[in-house]
C-alpha cells in the first residue's frame, strides 16, 4: 500500500487537511485506486477509538466528495459553520452560552479549555465522558466538553446530532448547549439534533425526564419518554415512538410528520447529494416514513408519492418542484 496516501487519509480522518490536501483527497477518492488504503485508515480509526461506520450507500463516491467540495469553497464572510471536515478550512467565531470559538483556538468556558471530538462524513463516534455518560455522535457532528466535571453542573456543547445516555447525579445537572436550545437533565437518555444549517433544532426523549429551554429564555419545557420538541423560532411538541429516537444509530432514516423541506438536509448528509427547491419552497405535505438500507431513488419515490410533490434526480443533485 502507498504510505504517503495513507498519511494523507489519516490527516483527512482527523480533520487536519488544508485546501490543497482536500483536493488531493478528492482525486484519491475519485480515482478508485486506493480503496485498500482508505479501508486501512478507517480500520485504524475504529481500533484506536470507539467508532462505527454504518453501511451508507455510495459513501466514498458521494458524501465524502460532497463534503470536500463544500470545504474547499472560499469563505466570503464569517458564518457559524458545521465542523467536521470543514473545521480546519473556515474561521469560526461564536459568542453564545458563555463560550468562544476563534480560528483554530480550542473553545473555552470560564477560562477552562474544552476538549473536542468530531465525526466525519458517514461516521458514528462513541464517547464516554468523565462521569460515565455515554454520547454517540452522528455524522458530521462535534462535541465540546470538559475533561473533568468539577463544578456544580456538567456542561457540554453540541453542533450536529448526538444521543446521550446520562449517568444520574441529583447534585450535578447535565446540560447540553446548542446554538438555539439548552437541554437540562439529571440522568436520562435523549437525542439532540442541532445541525447549524438545518431549519430547526429537535430534542427527543427515550427515557426519563428532560427540561428544554430556548437559549435566551429561562422558561423550561418538560419532556417525557416519546416526547419531541422542535424549535424554529417557535416551539412545537409532539409524540413519537421512543424506540425511534435511536433509529439513526441502527442506520435507519425515520421521519415523523416531517416536511420535505426538513427531510432534505438529512438526505443530503446521508446520501451525499445536493437538494434544490424551485419556486415553491415548501412543496407537498408532511410525511411519516421509515427507511433502512434503501437507495436514494427508492427513498425519493416513496417520499414523493406520500408527500405529494415531484422531483428530478440528476447525477448528484435532486431538484424538487
Amino acid at each position: 500500500m502507498d504510505q504517503e496516501i495513507i498519511l494523507l487519509l489519516r490527516k483527512y480522518v482527523n480533520n487536519n487537511c488544508n485546501a490543497q490536501e482536500l483536493e488531493q483527497v478528492k482525486q484519491i477518492i475519485t480515482s478508485g485506486k486506493y480503496d485498500a488504503e482508505w479501508d486501512a485508515v478507517l480500520q485504524e480509526e475504529a481500533l484506536t477509538e470507539d467508532v462505527e461506520f454504518p453501511d451508507m450507500p455510495d459513501f466514498r463516491q458521494s458524501e465524502v466528495l460532497n463534503r470536500i467540495n463544500r470545504s474547499i469553497k472560499p469563505v466570503k464572510k464569517l458564518t457559524f459553520q458545521r465542523w467536521g471536515l470543514g473545521a480546519a478550512a473556515a474561521i469560526l467565531i461564536m459568542l453564545s452560552a458563555g463560550y468562544l470559538f476563534l480560528g483554530n483556538q480550542k473553545p473555552v468556558l470560564n477560562n477552562q479549555p474544552l476538549l473536542s471530538v468530531s465525526s466525519i462524513a458517514g461516521q458514528q463516534k462513541k464517547i464516554t465522558l468523565a462521569d460515565g455518560t455515554e454520547v454517540t455522535l452522528n455524522s458530521l457532528s462535534t462535541l465540546h466538553y470538559k475533561d473533568l466535571f468539577n463544578g456544580t453542573e456538567r456542561e457540554v456543547y453540541l453542533e450536529g446530532e448526538a444521543f446521550f445516555n446520562v449517568v444520574h447525579d441529583a447534585q450535578r445537572p447535565f446540560i447540553v448547549h446548542t446554538q438555539k436550545l439548552n437541554v437540562h437533565v439529571l440522568g436520562t437518555s435523549f437525542n439532540v439534533s442541532a445541525y447549524v444549517h438545518d431549519r430547526k433544532t429537535t430534542v427527543s426523549v427515550a427515557t426519563g425526564k428532560v427540561g428544554v429551554n430556548v437559549s435566551n429564555s429561562s422558561h423550561a419545557n418538560m419532556l417525557l419518554p416519546g416526547d419531541r420538541l422542535s424549535y424554529n423560532g417557535n416551539i412545537q411538541t409532539d409524540h413519537i415512538n421512543p424506540d425511534d429516537v435511536m433509529g439513526w444509530q441502527k442506520g435507519a432514516l425515520i421521519f415523523h410528520q416531517e416536511s420535505i423541506r426538513d427531510i432534505a438536509p438529512v438526505l443530503e448528509r446521508y446520501y451525499g447529494v445536493h437538494i434544490y427547491f424551485g419556486k415553491n419552497q415548501n412543496p407537498g405535505k408532511q410525511v411519516t416514513a421509515a427507511f433502512k438500507q434503501k437507495t436514494l431513488p427508492q427513498v425519493m419515490e416513496i417520499l414523493a408519492q406520500t408527500g405529494g410533490f415531484s422531483y428530478r434526480l440528476i447525477n448528484n443533485e435532486i431538484h424538487i418542484d
